[in-house]
């Protein structure tokens, strides 16, 4: 009985599966683009106050990017080229420095 118990419990865990590799997150703002990195969905996932955007690059430019902030709601970003790197940043009011996220990391594409 304990020993089905334990495969039960492991297999629980295997349902909570971790995110997905093409999400990114700065607390609970995240952002998830296509799989072949021409477009991304970004949400506020806080009711704080706080605007977010994604910011990131991609192949038809070395100039860092941003979408259209959003506060409350999500939004769909659609790139020109196909993304290099992507993060979610949260405004911060109180200060001159934003809240960043990781960035996804190269490839975006197809991961």
């Amino acid at each position: 009985m304990l020993g089905a118990l334990t495969l039960t419990a492991a297999s629980a865990g295997l349902w909570a599966a971790p995110a997905n590799a093409s999400d990114v997150y700065q607390g609970s703002d995240w952002a998830s683009h296509a799989y072949d990195g021409t477009w991304f969905d970004y949400c506020d996932g806080e009711d704080d106050g706080h605007s977010v955007w994604g910011g990131y690059y991609t192949t038809t430019s070395s100039a860092y990017q941003v979408s259209s902030p959003v506060n409350g709601y999500c939004d769909t970003e659609f790139v020109s080229g196909v993304l290099t790197n992507l993060r979610m940043v949260e405004d911060n009011p109180s200060s001159s420095t934003n809240y960043y996220g990781a960035w996804h990391g190269y490839p975006v594409a197809g991961n």
